[in-house]
């Protein structure tokens, strides 16, 4: 059974966010609409309250390679 290969984008900043979201689909992921999320929660770093944007991102190769291998 082959891996999938995806991951979690998680970024307190929406601009870094946004930016991360693009140089992974630039490389061949596909985002999982469904699983945006904008969430509040505190950031350890200043204790501060803000948004955390949040995606799961895949690769659909390697969805097709563990599709075949079953």
């Amino acid at each position: 059974m082959a891996k999938t290969d995806s991951m979690l984008v998680r970024e307190w900043d929406a601009d870094v966010f946004h930016k991360r979201v693009l140089e992974l689909e630039a490389k061949g992921y596909v985002t999982r609409l469904e699983s945006y999320r904008v969430t509040a929660e505190m950031n350890p770093e200043n204790g501060i309250v803000s948004h955390v944007h949040t995606i799961e991102m895949y690769r659909p190769d390697t969805l097709r390679e563990k599709a075949g291998s079953d």
